[in-house]
């Protein structure tokens, strides 16, 4: 049996960390990533695109519509056809041009240049998104990647514990059943170490995808992360939240596009002008005319007045909508901040916890109950237990850094600007 337990040991030993433990390159650089994902998102060119398009239609509604030229043929009688010219009485040539009531076309122009603006906030607000879940997603490797070292690590710990456990046997203080849990240990921790890799493997893809990359494409390796932000309170990351948040300032363009509306329906009240110069070349006379027309559209005719009152009508509910929306999304941005803090604050709380106490405390257990073990005062089953106490100290340690590292990140998506410049604007 002996025998067959350590042809056992050595298979497992082949298939040991080497295989786990990932050959990644370089270390990746967070702030190079962001960068890459702000220059090669698909949606980022897509929104600057329309942002740019959006911009366009400034010119294009603060421009007086073509003129219009043309002629006329007066008296032509039908036998000249097909030459109006022959023996027609009178040639007329006109030219006209429809000019807007003033401020009517400067209130679009307004109009246009705020949806410009808010097209252009949606554009800033899809970047911290996309920052946001970059950051999350390499934090999700960090913790995948230090659970494969974990894993390499128990392993070549679990190998320790089946000599200890075989060693044990061979002097009459151990049983043979514990070189077996020792050794199930080693095979559920070989079958963790292949699931972690596919883990892996779905991580990189997702953060390949944000990156425009191949979804195979190799990545780095993942440095420490930690890393120590003040102590904010809600009285200040709000006012900064409510100033910067992209989605906040979009929508006050939104209010304001629909005010420039607003105002340029009121204008519809007034006339536009309709001017029109025409020469007269007669033709039984050498005396040509000239003469001049200008008329005027009757917005307030009572079968056409409903289309304008209507029309004010509704712009004022979209000014009040508009407004009530700002409300409504500036109360989500200060819940959004408040979520952020309470997940940045608890999440620091439980590394400081798993870093100074949980994982010291369990590193002790397991050496003194190992020890208690060697000297035959305990069993191999609190030596298992003990080493399972370390085991998810330590996994859970890395997955607080990991939250703690991801809540940063909500917290910049929800006041709009990054921790720097959070800690440069707080006083």
């Amino acid at each position: 049996m002996l025998k067959v337990i350590a042809i056992l040991t050595i298979a497992f030993t082949l298939i040991g960390p080497a295989q786990l433990l990932s050959q990644e390159s370089q270390p990746l650089n967070l702030d190079e990533l962001v960068a890459e994902a702000l220059q090669n998102s698909p949606q980022l060119r897509s929104a600057r695109n329309q942002a740019a398009a959006a911009r366009t239609k400034v010119d294009q509604v603060t421009s007086w519509d073509a003129p219009q030229i043309g002629f006329e043929f007066y008296q032509t009688p039908i036998q000249s056809f097909p030459n109006p010219l022959k023996n027609g009485m009178e040639t007329d040539y006109f030219v006209q041009q429809m000019i807007p009531f003033p401020g009517k076309l400067s209130a679009m122009g307004k109009a246009a240049e705020n949806t410009a603006g808010m097209i252009d906030q949606g554009y800033k607000a899809l970047e911290r998104r996309i920052i946001r879940d970059l950051k999350s997603a390499y934090y999700e490797l960090y913790l995948v990647q230090r659970k494969i070292q974990i894993n390499a690590e128990n392993q070549e710990l679990m190998r320790k514990f089946a000599e200890i456990a075989r060693k044990q046997y061979e002097v009459g203080m151990g049983q043979q059943a514990d070189i077996l849990r020792a050794q199930t240990e080693l095979s559920t921790l070989i079958n963790e170490g292949v699931n972690l890799l596919k883990e892996k493997k779905v991580v990189e893809s997702m953060i390949n995808t944000t990156l425009s990359r191949q979804a195979n494409a190799p990545l780095g390796s993942v440095a420490d992360v930690e890393n120590t932000i003040p102590q904010w309170t809600f009285e200040q990351l709000r006012p900064l939240a409510l100033e910067n948040r992209p989605e906040l300032r979009g929508m006050t363009f939104n209010i304001d596009m629909n005010k420039a509306e607003l105002s340029g329906s009121k204008r519809e009240y007034y006339p536009d002008i309709m001017a029109r110069v025409m020469y007269k070349n007669m033709a039984d006379s050498k005396d040509d005319f000239w003469s001049a027309m200008v008329g005027i559209n009757v917005p307030l005719a009572f079968w056409s007045s409903g289309r304008y009152t209507s029309k004010v009508e509704e712009n004022e509910l979209n000014v009040r909508k508009a407004e009530d929306d700002l409300a409504s999304m500036s109360n989500m941005v200060s819940f959004e901040v408040q979520d952020a803090l309470v997940k940045v604050q608890s999440n620091y709380n439980l590394v400081l916890l798993y870093k100074n106490t949980t994982i010291p405390q369990a590193e002790q257990t397991l050496q003194a109950t190992l020890s208690a073990y060697q000297t035959g005062k305990t069993e191999f089953l609190m030596v298992i237990d003990a080493y399972r106490m370390q085991l998810m100290a330590k996994l859970d340690h890395y997955m607080s850094v990991m939250s703690y590292m991801a809540s940063q990140a909500q917290l910049e998506q929800a006041v709009g600007l990054d921790i720097a410049h959070i800690s440069e604007r707080v006083q």
